[in-house]
C-alpha cells in the first residue's frame, strides 16, 4: 500500500502554480520558451567586435545629434542679434570660411542624398 504524502502550500506558492497551469493551457508557455531561447542566441552572439561597433554606431549618433544642437543654437542666436541679410548681405557672409564649410557640407549632404535616390 501507498502512502499519500500531502504538502501544505502557501498562498503564494498556489498562485504561481495557477499561473503556471494558465500558461500551459493556453500554450503561452511556448511562447514564453521561444522568447527566452531568442533572448539566449542574442547573448551568444553577442561578441567583443559586435557591442564595441554598436557603442561606437550609439557614440556616431550622439555627436551628430550635439553637432546640430550646437548649430542651431548658433544660428538662432546670430538671427537674433542680426537683421535680415540683403541679398549683397548674404553674398558678404560667403565671405566668411565657416560660412563656406557649411554650405559646402550642405551641397555635400544634399548630393550624398540624391545618390541615395
Amino acid at each position: 500500500m501507498s502512502e499519500v504524502i500531502q504538502t501544505k502550500k502557501s498562498a503564494e506558492m498556489q498562485e504561481i502554480e495557477d499561473k503556471m497551469t494558465m500558461l500551459v493551457q493556453t500554450g503561452r508557455i511556448d511562447n514564453l520558451i521561444d522568447l527566452l531561447a531568442v533572448v539566449s542566441d542574442q547573448i551568444e552572439m553577442t561578441t567583443t567586435p559586435i557591442v564595441e561597433k554598436m557603442v561606437h554606431s550609439i557614440d556616431n549618433i550622439a555627436t551628430a545629434g550635439f553637432v546640430t544642437e550646437n548649430a542651431v543654437r548658433y544660428a538662432k542666436r546670430e538671427s537674433a542679434k542680426n537683421e535680415i541679410p540683403s541679398l549683397f548681405g548674404m553674398l558678404k557672409l560667403l565671405k566668411d570660411e565657416d560660412t563656406r564649410k557649411g554650405l559646402a557640407f550642405m551641397l555635400n549632404l544634399t548630393k550624398g542624398i540624391g545618390k541615395q535616390m
